[in-house]
């Protein structure tokens, strides 16, 4: 490489790796036009059945937009293998002895660049046409290069089509590229999700997939165990999990891996609470008996179901196996014959009951309830600029930027915990009553640490919930708030029970499919593709970006042998940056502000500035010290640095009455 490229951003590669495609192409086109016309001829005329065999070849649409900085799914798009620079001038016996080669390399890119963009089989297929005229060795059809499995054995179930893919076929390639971190005897814990996923907008085709992630495993991409595909949900639940309890019954028992014996054992199960109580076979959300984890009876109160009690006998795996509360049981239990507790193993899910419930549910009262909570409408419009004023504040951890209240009906989960975890507290003293957000602190401070203490607050919060709101805003995403903290203390910080992965898995599901024929056998065929360059990494490296040389760096680190200058550095847990949202970290118990980031002979090192004011931003229902949140001002005059290894945490850093106040980012924090 040109010792001018390494300092190449990713978009200018890539940039020039398009120029140079299309610089060849335009080539061939100049040199080829009879020869050319005949191809395109060819792929139509040439190829028997092409338009026949377009019920396999899905296309996603008339346009592909491709944006430079954002990658949809798993991408191992190798920038470096892609570049098409033109080679100086070889013999023709060296140009003979590599053919083979070049053509395999230029496949393997042409599989990753397709498979990363989304390039239908109809244009790859023509791409490869054009192609085979400089590199006749390329396979003719898109199938072939992507080495597409076109054979399965599909069967009708539960009034739809349904594939099982298996366990611990689903697994197998990651086991084997791991094989050496395990040990003989080791137990995986298996973590599954099963919810559905309307496919389409003018049809009732949904999707069920079972997905898995094994817990302590390198790799956190769920994996597709099994797919159904139907007009309503497979029902029975026993018979569509039965070929999931039968593989995992044998590996509870303990199998040979390639010489070594290892055991699988299911941890948990994470799914909404209408799907939990379709896999459980128990009562739903509405009915009287529907709260899965106490015997409380539920009250009917202005048209709902709700759940006003916060001390009730609690539901047991014993309980639950002797169906001692019959009116709680649908039918047989589909997990039966495993090792499963059917309480203790089915916890509740953060992610609809408390961003997608609670949240959602509060922004609701304020905006469109009864008047006397009901904010006027000229609130509502400064809060929605306060919230689309702080998006040049929020780091690129967070998938999405705060939007318009306008906008609340269209709001993702990750936004709902957004403003609960971070926006919320730092803006709704300006518009809230006091008691109101008191009430919001509550629910705040719990999810924040969510230990025993939490346990104390969240039934604060939901009896106070109940005496602002009324016993009728007391419905079970409200109630199951005081059960969360067992599940926590059972299975580790929210984020190990949060739907919020398998969720984003759903949705990458769900481009899969490119037209509405036939949907089971196009995810199965795009599956299938995918898992050919599926790759395990590890360990994760730290790759320093956008080079530049206008500092500062501070005398002393400049006499340490500087090698290089970056406004960016990507890490294992979070992004360094120096601009605006990405560079606020607590380095040596400070609150810092990074300016640069220097690579030096002995080791890498961020120059910043430290927050010389800092004090608790609340006092309620607890000092904010305790979750490390403070109110920070005036920056020090002078530069500093420090080892990267000397970073605790990233933060969140809002404007805040003059000053700034610093949130660490919840799920990278260091235990």
């Amino acid at each position: 490489m040109d010792s001018r490229e390494a300092f190449l951003s990713g978009a200018a590669i890539r940039w020039r790796a398009r120029k140079g495609v299309e610089k060849q192409l335009q080539q061939i086109r100049d040199m080829h036009s009879e020869s050319f016309a005949s191809q395109c001829g060819s792929i139509v005329e040439g190829q028997p059945g092409l338009h026949s065999q377009q019920s396999e070849m899905e296309e996603i649409g008339n346009e592909m937009m491709i944006e430079e900085d954002i990658v949809v799914g798993t991408s191992h798009f190798d920038q470096q293998s892609f570049r098409m620079d033109l080679p100086e001038e070889e013999s023709e016996s060296d140009q003979d002895a590599d053919e083979t080669d070049q053509a395999c390399n230029l496949g393997e890119s042409l599989r990753n660049w397709a498979l990363t963009f989304g390039v239908s089989l109809v244009a790859l297929t023509a791409l490869l046409g054009l192609l085979r005229l400089h590199h006749p060795d390329l396979p003719k059809d898109a199938r072939t290069l992507l080495k597409t499995k076109v054979t399965y054995n599909i069967e009708k179930k539960c009034e739809g089509l349904y594939y099982y893919i298996g366990i611990l076929s689903s697994f197998k390639e990651k086991l084997h590229q791991a094989f050496e971190s395990f040990e003989n005897g080791c137990t995986f814990k298996l973590q599954i999700n099963i919810d559905g996923l309307p496919l389409f907008k003018s049809s009732g085709i949904q999707v069920w997939p079972i997905l898995g992630c094994l817990l302590g495993f390198p790799i956190k991409e769920p994996v597709v165990i099994a797919l159904f595909c139907g007009p309503q949900k497979p029902k029975p639940a026993e018979v569509f999990l039965e070929d999931f309890v039968s593989e995992l019954k044998k590996l509870e028992s303990g199998i040979d891996f390639e010489g070594k014996m290892i055991f699988v054992k299911l941890d948990s199960v994470i799914r909404d609470t209408p799907a939990r109580a379709f896999v459980k076979n128990i009562k739903s959300h509405n009915g009287y008996f529907g709260c899965d984890k106490c015997a409380q009876q539920g009250e009917y109160l202005s048209s709902r179901m709700t759940f006003p009690l916060d001390s009730c006998p609690l539901r047991t795996d014993e309980s639950f196996a002797q169906k001692q509360n019959e009116e709680h049981h649908q039918g047989p239990n589909p997990f039966q014959g495993l090792n499963v507790g059917m309480v203790s193993q089915f916890p509740g899910d953060y992610m609809h009951s408390v961003c997608l419930g609670v949240v959602r549910k509060l922004l609701n009262i304020w905006l469109r309830g009864a008047l006397k909570f009901r904010l006027p409408s000229s609130t509502v419009n400064r809060m929605s600029d306060c919230l689309t004023g702080l998006r040049s504040y929020i780091p690129l951890e967070f998938a999405r930027k705060p939007r318009t209240l306008r906008d609340l009906d269209r709001w993702k989960a990750t936004e709902f915990r957004m403003f609960l975890l971070y926006i919320g507290p730092v803006i709704l003293p300006s518009y809230l009553d006091k008691n109101i957000y008191q009430n919001c602190m509550l629910l705040f401070s719990s999810i924040a640490i969510l230990g025993t203490y939490a346990d104390t607050l969240l039934r604060m919060f939901v009896t106070h919930f109940g005496q602002l709101y009324g016993k009728e805003a007391l419905v079970y995403n409200v109630h199951s708030l005081v059960h969360l903290a067992q599940d926590v203390r059972q299975h580790g910080c929210l984020d190990n029970i949060s739907a919020f992965p398998y969720e984003n898995h759903l949705q990458k599901l769900k481009k899969l499919v490119r037209k509405p024929e036939r949907p089971l056998p196009q995810m199965l065929r795009r599956l299938s593709e995918q898992n050919q360059i599926m790759k395990l990494s590890i360990n994760k490296s730290v790759s320093l970006k956008k080079a530049h040389f206008v500092g500062p760096v501070p005398n002393e680190l400049a006499s340490r042998g500087v090698k290089g200058q970056y406004s960016e550095m990507v890490g294992d847990q979070w992004t360094i940056k120096i601009s605006t949202g990405d560079n606020t970290f607590v380095i040596n118990g400070d609150i810092c502000r990074v300016y640069n980031v220097v690579d030096c002979t002995d080791a890498t090192y961020i120059v910043y500035k430290r927050f010389c004011n800092k004090s608790v931003f609340f006092t309620y229902p607890f000092s904010s010290d305790f979750l490390n949140i403070f109110s920070v001002s005036l920056l020090s005059e002078h530069y500093v640095f420090a080892k990267v290894c000397a970073v605790a945490h990233k933060c969140v850093l809002l404007p805040h009455r003059g000053g700034f106040v610093a949130i660490p980012i919840q799920h990278l924090v260091r235990h």
